[in-house]
């Protein structure tokens, strides 16, 4: 019942667009959003230590907990855990290492993994092309979380050129990556057959780390 704060197709801004997502899914398929990943990417996947929810004690003690100066990610936690019930199409997910690089090997075999296909190659194409570059008629807000450099697919940052800052930050065009506001950070770049993926739970220290997290991966490999 809220109203947009601008017309679709207008504005890139960070929101809920992809937890409203989330709820087309429950109303489409009629399970719920864990159900429908669960049934369709995890379990297929072998993604088995993916949820929302840490039932069993052996679990929990191996959540990684924010560190005590990240006040409102500790709020955030403290509510979402209360809340069990939200299953958020944005954001909410517990994982492992070993579980995200099977989803980031996916996504760099173009939508397959050990024979099996979970996106089509048009879906991949469609997923994985900037829809807000120019021409597009789409404007960016003042916080663009994509950065300097990247355009935007559906739900992932696309690399589209070097940038604006001197020197350029290190990657490759056609990069796919995306950083979460509690420091998971991965990215897939197709031109070096390479995935990375860093799990932190901080909010204040990531912008410091992701850069030196970042340029550590590229620099183990030449320039040419």
């Amino acid at each position: 019942k809220l109203p947009l704060s601008r017309q679709p197709g207008t504005l890139w801004r960070y929101g809920h667009s992809t937890d409203v997502l989330g709820r087309v899914i429950e109303i489409v398929s009629g399970k719920t959003l864990y159900q429908f990943e669960k049934q369709r990417i995890f379990d297929p996947l072998g993604m088995k230590d993916t949820t929302y929810v840490l039932d069993a004690e052996t679990e929990r003690t191996r959540l990684a907990e924010p560190l005590p100066s990240d006040t409102i990610l500790i709020e955030g936690e403290n509510d979402r855990r209360a809340h069990p019930e939200w299953e958020s199409g944005g954001g909410g997910l517990v994982s492992t290492i070993l579980d995200y690089a099977r989803f980031a090997q996916m996504l760099l075999n173009g939508g397959e993994l050990d024979g099996k296909r979970y996106l089509s190659p048009a879906a991949f194409k469609a997923m994985t092309t900037d829809h807000i570059g120019p021409g597009s008629g789409v404007g960016r807000d003042y916080w663009y979380f994509p950065g300097d450099g990247f355009g935007y697919g559906y739900g992932i940052a696309v690399r589209t050129d070097p940038g604006i800052a001197k020197p350029p930050p290190p990657g490759s065009i056609g990069e796919l990556k995306w950083d979460s506001g509690s420091g998971t950070y991965f990215g897939v770049d197709p031109k070096l057959d390479m995935i990375y993926i860093m799990l932190e739970q901080t909010q204040n220290e990531r912008q410091r780390i992701t850069p030196a997290f970042r340029k550590l991966v590229y620099d183990a490999f030449s320039p040419d």
